[in-house]
């Protein structure tokens, strides 16, 4: 039976906040002892069982500042509902709430963010938006199926976007998940090496 996973896994798992300003080392840190933490409870970890035994750290980047971004926040809304693929034969559905315009490795860049709607109808459902992104660095030094960013509903034009922070969905680590891929549109032409690493790799 696969295990759906519709919308970032931070969203319910972290307190943690892309797009406030605050000390990005300090933020790095608590971010992923939180995510080691959750990964290494057998109650709740994604990895398989003959993984769990040897899990030490979920394997990312050193924390870089120089991927920790301004970014300049446009919100949308009564945007059209989109079905986006996954990794199995379902299709999750997805709306458009917004796009960050930013600057990375010296290119001008965008990407789109989205809010799940079946998870947005529940009652415990968070204002966040949900960016999911490929880059140049995808199947090689990151997960080929891209990387996840999580964050609270933006409130201001200029934010903060910090790339240390980005993981991977629970489809990286187990084939018991059904995982959003991401749209063709929030493909970066560069390479984002922060945030978590390609599991396979280590």
């Amino acid at each position: 039976m696969k295990l759906i996973l519709t919308i970032g896994f931070f969203v319910c798992a972290s307190s943690f906040v892309i797009g406030q300003e605050s000390k990005g080392d300090m933020d790095y840190l608590n971010f992923w002892n939180e995510t080691d933490s959750v990964f290494a409870s057998e109650d709740i970890s994604p990895l398989k069982k003959e993984d769990l035994a040897s899990f030490d750290s979920v394997p990312r980047f050193a924390f870089d500042p120089a991927y920790r971004v301004r970014a300049v926040w446009t919100g949308m809304s009564r945007q059209k509902p989109e079905k986006f693929k996954t990794s199995t034969d379902r299709k999750a559905t997805y709306q458009k709430v917004g796009v960050i315009n930013f600057e990375l490795n010296g290119d001008s860049l965008e990407l789109s963010a989205y809010q799940n709607l079946d998870y947005m109808r529940t009652p415990e459902a968070k204002p966040y938006v949900f960016i999911p992104f490929t880059d140049d660095s995808n199947g090689d030094e990151t997960y080929g199926g891209g990387r996840y960013i999580d964050m609270d509903v933006p409130t201001q034009d200029t934010i903060i976007v910090d790339f240390n922070l980005v993981y991977n969905p629970y489809c990286a680590y187990s084939d018991r998940y059904s995982c959003p891929v991401p749209p063709s549109e929030n493909y970066i032409k560069t390479k984002v090496l922060a945030g978590a690493r390609n599991p396979k790799e280590h």
